[in-house]
This record gives C-alpha cells, sequence and structure tokens, in this order.
C-alpha cells in the first residue's frame, strides 16, 4: 500500500474529497428544492434554492482549488478532477461518478483505489529517515 509523500498532499486530498461530497449534496438539494417551489408554487423556497446554487457554487470553487493539488504517489494522475487517460477497468463507481467512489473511500476509510493506475494508497505521509541516523547495513 502506497503513502502520500507529505501533510500537504493529505490535505488536499480530505479537503478535495469534503468539498466534492458537500458540492454534489448541495446541488442536488438545491435543485430539488426550486423544482419543487415551482410545482407547488412556493417562491421563498425557490429563494431558498437559489441561495442553495450560490452556496453550490462557492463550494466549487473551493472543490478546484483542492482538487488540483490532489495527485496519486504512484503514477502522478489527478484523483479528484478529470483526465483523458484511459482510466483502469477494476475500479468501480458510485452514482456514475469515479470521483464520488474516490471522495467517500478517502473520508470513510483513509484509503482510496487510484482510477487511473488502480493502486491502493494509504492517506497518511510516508515515515521519513531521520537525517542522524546511519543507515541499516544487512
Amino acid at each position: 500500500m502506497h503513502k502520500l509523500a507529505s501533510n500537504r498532499s493529505v490535505r488536499a486530498l480530505r479537503l478535495g474529497a469534503l468539498c466534492l461530497l458537500l458540492l454534489s449534496s448541495t446541488l442536488t438539494a438545491s435543485i430539488g428544492l426550486i423544482l419543487s417551489a415551482f410545482y407547488m408554487d412556493f417562491p421563498d423556497r425557490a429563494r431558498l434554492g437559489l441561495y442553495g446554487l450560490i452556496c453550490s457554487f462557492c463550494i466549487f470553487l473551493l472543490y478546484k482549488f483542492f482538487a488540483h493539488s490532489a495527485y496519486c504517489p504512484l503514477c502522478r494522475g489527478p484523483v479528484l478532477r478529470g483526465s483523458r487517460a484511459q482510466r483502469n477497468r477494476d475500479v468501480g463507481r458510485s452514482f456514475w461518478s469515479y470521483r464520488l467512489r474516490i471522495a467517500r473511500d478517502i473520508l470513510l476509510t483513509n484509503t482510496f483505489n487510484c482510477s487511473y493506475c488502480g493502486e491502493r494508497t494509504h492517506c497518511v505521509v510516508k515515515p521519513r529517515p531521520q537525517e542522524g541516523a546511519s543507515p541499516k547495513k544487512p
């Protein structure tokens, strides 16, 4: 199992995954609220749905910021954003999305399978050798 190189990478993966899940739930709820407000003729609900869309746009900007620096440590593929590269055939989807599955795995299990190389990565920082210690000899 691979590990990440820095705390910045771990933070970017976790915050990007959280923003992606918040974005998908906020956007779904806002669109549902607007549609129900138009169907039942409630202008207050439509205004709340519009505020939800504005909030979704702000979360989208945060998601783009964090997802830009989230990469797989092995293949350097973008984990939380799209790429035109071929996806691994063994990787599954959640709600027709590879990114939602990766975001769910990062937040719930603290590991994820890269959708490009298929390797499992643990979202912790790789331990570094100490500078003063001598290397082990067999």
